[in-house]
């Protein structure tokens, strides 16, 4: 609520038009707030004294002033031409942010030493589980599937690990795309490429050298290389899902439940 809104000078006119006289010698302001403090005592003349500068010529004034600056900035905006361009080229972005990430994660070995050493244990594991399946047709090809099957699945899960480092530079991201530094397909191509190599890649052969030949599988070169690349490219779905999720929520419990839906 206002009960005045206008210059010093006409406080003692305005009022007196209201029935409210300054003593002689008496502040301007002291007197305003002598008023104020009876007005406060009773709503209604709160009320009146609200609604008589509503009716004000100041209050018109005002209010005329106010939606002339406002049109005059709507207009300017109008025929502005707003133009938002990246401060880099994408190859400049994705070189240096790629450049940046991967320097973190060799900060960090103890998180690729230990991909590492599980790929070969699970390597190992599935090997032994599995060990030199029979070449029948009958229950060796369900032998052969259910081996696929749980393989590729175990390395999808295994990229889980790739959720923390996003989650954790989640604010970083909002901050640093906020002020423009480079574009959302920059960081997801950044985080992806350098997650592939130290974190998928490596520990992908690793443990396709070790599953694939202690199954019995077919020991042919070619055979071997679809093997590895279908194993890599598991990985990659993994962490590209990870990554999309880890943009859906900040909480990880939620990310882990999201995920399992995957």
């Amino acid at each position: 609520e206002c009960v005045y809104h206008g210059p010093i000078n006409d406080i003692e006119t305005y009022f007196s038009t209201l029935g409210y006289q300054c003593k002689l010698h008496d502040n301007p302001t002291d007197f305003v707030l002598d008023i104020l403090i009876d007005a406060n005592r009773t709503p209604e003349t709160l009320a009146k004294l609200n609604d008589e500068y509503k009716q004000s010529s100041m209050h018109i004034e005002v209010l005329a002033r106010a939606q002339q600056e406002n049109n005059t900035e709507n207009q300017e905006l109008l025929q502005s031409t707003i133009v938002v361009e990246a401060a880099q080229a994408l190859r400049t972005e994705i070189f240096y942010v790629s450049q940046r990430t991967l320097r973190n994660a060799l900060r960090n070995p103890a998180m690729a030493l230990a991909q590492v050493v599980v790929s070969i244990m699970i390597g190992f594991l599935v090997g032994l589980v599995f060990y030199d399946l029979k070449k029948t047709t009958d229950p060796g090809i369900q032998d052969r599937l259910g081996t696929i099957f749980f393989i590729v699945v175990n390395q999808i899960f295994s990229s889980m690990s790739a959720i923390e480092p996003l989650l954790q530079e989640r604010v970083l991201f909002l901050h640093e795309y906020a002020s423009g530094y480079y574009r959302i397909q920059t960081f997801f191509i950044a985080k992806l490429v350098c997650d592939l190599f130290p974190m998928r890649a490596i520990p992908s052969v690793l443990f396709s050298a070790i599953a694939y030949f202690m199954t019995g599988l077919a020991r042919t070169s070619g055979q071997f290389f679809v093997f590895l690349v279908t194993i890599f490219m598991a990985c990659v779905f993994g962490s590209a899902t990870c990554f999309f999720i880890s943009t859906l929520t900040t909480t990880f419990c939620e990310i882990l439940l999201l995920s399992s839906l995957f």
